[in-house]
C-alpha cells in the first residue's frame, strides 16, 4: 500500500517488501541466520498505526516472538504485513501534519536511552523546536507528497538516519487517523482544522463564514 505509493512517487523510504501471510514469508525466508546478516529489520502488520503491530527484529527469539504475534493477527483475519530496512535514528521520529495547505512539524522523542520504537501513546516527547533545519525539510516533504497525491489532512512520520553523511527525511508511513497531542489537544487541533478549512473554501471562491468552530 504505502510503500507503493511512495515508490510510485519517487519519494525516498526505507526498502520495504510486501507479504500476504506468514507461511508465504517463511517459505521465502526459510534460514533467519541469512536474514540477519544484513543486520537489524522491522516487521509491520497490516494497517497499523501509532507504534501498534511494529516489531523490532534483531535476533532469533524476536523474529519468532513477531512471526508468533503476526500469525494471530492473521487468524483475526487482520492478514498482511511488511518487512521494512531498520534505519538507526535514535528513536527519534519526525512528524509532519498536513492540513489543507499548511504543515505543522515537531518531533516525538524516546523518553529512555536506546528506546527503538516511540509513540506519544506511549509517553514519547513532544519536541518542536530540536534540529530546526529538519522540521523544515519535513515541511517540505510533506508539501510534495501534498502536491503529488492531492493528500490534504494526515500524519506523515518520517526516519531521519543518524549514521552517515546524508540527513534526509525517509517516508516511514501516512497516518489518516492521529494523535492531536503533538498539535496543542484536541480544542487546537479543531481551531487549526477550521483554520484549513476555511483557507480551502476561499481557494474554491466560497463563503469561508459558511462554516462555524461550536
Amino acid at each position: 500500500g504505502q510503500s507503493s505509493l511512495f515508490k510510485d512517487f519517487d519519494l525516498r523510504h526505507p526498502k520495504t517488501s510486501s507479504w500476504e501471510t506468514v507461511d508465504a514469508y517463511v517459505q521465502a525466508n526459510p534460514e533467519i541466520e541469512a536474514l540477519m546478516q544484513h543486520g537489524p529489520f522491522v516487521m509491520k502488520a497490516n494497517l497499523s498505526h501509532e507504534g501498534e503491530g511494529v516489531f523490532l527484529v534483531k535476533d532469533a527469539p524476536s523474529f519468532h516472538a513477531a512471526l508468533h504475534r503476526l500469525t494471530l493477527k492473521e487468524r483475526a483475519d487482520a492478514k498482511g504485513f511488511v518487512v521494512q530496512e531498520f534505519i538507526p535514528c535514535g528513536g527519534n521520529v519526525l512528524r509532519s501534519v498536513i492540513m489543507g495547505k499548511n504543515v505543522i512539524s515537531y518531533w516525538k522523542r524516546p523518553v529512555h536511552y536506546g528506546q527503538e520504537i516511540t509513540t506519544i501513546s506511549k509517553g514519547a516527547l513532544v519536541d518542536k523546536i530540536w534540529q530546526p533545519a529538519l522540521l523544515k525539510m519535513g515541511d517540505d516533504c510533506a508539501q510534495v507528497l501534498s502536491k503529488k497525491t492531492g493528500i490534504n489532512l494526515a500524519a506523515v512520520d518520517f526516519l531521519v538516519p543518524s549514521a552517515g553523511k546524508e540527513t534526509f527525511p525517509l517516508f516511514l508511513e501516512i497516518n489518516y487517523y492521529f494523535g492531536r497531542k503533538g498539535l496543542g489537544g484536541m480544542e487546537n487541533y479543531y481551531r487549526l482544522l477550521f483554520r484549513s478549512i476555511q483557507e480551502w473554501l476561499m481557494d474554491l471562491h466560497l463563503n469561508p463564514d459558511a462554516v462555524r468552530l461550536v
